[in-house]
């Protein structure tokens, strides 16, 4: 079974001495930022920083990748052209301010010799308008990622759970239709675990696959948050047992009737089971 993808922790890639540290979180997935946390004159340095530690990275349980500045400008350009000059393979790449099914393409081309997926960050009203056609232009899109700040300047906004709801519903939606992960964005206030909490619970509902974190500290809360308790997953392994023994047809459990839909679910809950249990 793969690992699952629940949580990615950005570092910035102008410190290369947190690197190693943010993999060692045990975060799902560690992504080494060389856009928006990297100053203009950093950019090169931090590019060649992270080249080299991809290249140098050992497989394990989380996956390592890195966050290259928009295709469409010449340090988009540039990060791709390096990453394949290098030859090096990171898990995925995540392509910031995405608007275009072109965009994609490009990226597609020139890292057309590496094997690695894609994170589609939607972060423009026009980005969430084609996000349908963006996430069908390239067979490498393992997830779209809601960039609610930015959305939220070119949209004119304030920042909150209302003006945040209906571009997340909308962009999880295209994301279940195309069969890829949802990525929610980072919460902001590093102190704050039940703000955290509460975020990451509804954003569950709302079917993002996965959240951003911006602090080791947040990895965990936001990891355990997509796990069962004891009695879902009891009640998810009584809910396939019973459709099994009733041939796939429906049939109540606990007094509920159960159909394939509930099945389904169920088989996801056993599946992140196996990464252990949620405390609430």
């Amino acid at each position: 079974m793969s690992n699952p993808r629940r949580c990615l922790l950005f570092v910035p890639g102008s410190r290369p001495e947190r690197f190693a540290k943010a993999v060692a979180t045990g975060a799902d997935q560690v992504c080494i930022d060389l856009e928006d946390a990297v100053a203009p004159g950093d950019k090169e340095t931090a590019r060649a920083a992270v080249i080299e530690f991809l290249a140098q990275a050992q497989a394990g349980g989380n996956e390592i990748g890195l966050r290259v500045n928009p295709v469409s400008s010449e340090l988009g350009k540039a990060d791709l052209a390096a990453l394949a000059a290098a030859g090096v393979r990171p898990a995925f790449v995540m392509l910031p301010k995405v608007e275009s099914a072109a965009e994609l393409a490009a990226a597609d081309a020139a890292l057309a010799a590496i094997d690695t997926g894609f994170i589609v960050q939607i972060e423009t009203p026009k980005g969430l308008l084609d996000a349908r056609q963006i996430v069908a232009a390239s067979g490498r899109v393992q997830a779209l990622m809601f960039g609610g700040f930015d959305y939220i300047v070119a949209l004119r906004g304030r920042a909150g759970w209302e003006s945040f709801f209906h571009p997340r519903v909308q962009l999880a939606t295209i994301a279940a239709e195309a069969n890829v992960g949802c990525m929610d964005v980072p919460y902001l206030d590093i102190k704050d675990e039940a703000g955290l909490r509460e975020e990451t619970d509804r954003v569950i509902a709302l079917g993002f696959t996965a959240k951003a974190a911006i602090h080791p500290a947040q990895v965990d809360t936001i990891q355990s948050r997509y796990l069962p308790t004891a009695n879902e997953l009891d009640y998810a392994r009584r809910v396939v047992a019973a459709m099994a023994d009733n041939g796939g047809g429906a049939v109540a459990v606990d007094g509920k009737l159960v159909d394939r839909p509930i099945e389904i679910a169920a088989e996801r809950a056993i599946a992140l089971g196996l990464h252990g249990l949620r405390q609430d």
